[in-house]
């Protein structure tokens, strides 16, 4: 059994790489960005569960869909998406230390339409 949640790219202030300056107030908005990322998640699977019946959860993968052909890096893309599995570790009630990827992450370019898909994975129930 799995669910696929379709989510906006990351901001580029919440990836691994990014720069956010040393003030206070720059760390204060790069958290609200963070919570804003981990709640949209959170959100997203509630309503996936309250579709399906699932089993236990056994990790996840990640697609990317940037907009233009200057692809992220797979570590800053996936670094990116740490509120997301966060959020996702939320609605199901687990820790995310047992939350792992299962698959390798695949970037790709569609201009018109730029998300993350983050793949679900569920033990399916006797």
């Amino acid at each position: 059994m799995k669910i696929v949640l379709t989510l906006p790219v990351p901001d580029r202030a919440i990836s691994p790489n990014a720069r956010r300056g040393q003030s206070k107030w720059a760390a204060i908005k790069k958290s609200k960005i963070v919570k804003a990322h981990r709640e949209a998640a959170r959100l997203e699977m509630l309503a996936a569960m309250g579709r399906v019946e699932l089993g236990t959860p056994t990790g996840y993968s990640l697609e990317h869909f940037f907009k233009t052909a200057a692809l992220r890096d797979e570590d800053n893309a996936d670094g990116a998406c740490k509120a997301a599995r966060d959020g996702i570790c939320d609605a199901l009630g687990i820790d995310d230390k047992n939350f792992c990827k299962l698959k390798l992450s695949t970037r790709q370019k569609d201009q018109k339409n730029p998300r993350v898909e983050i793949t679900v994975y569920f033990d399916e129930r006797p």
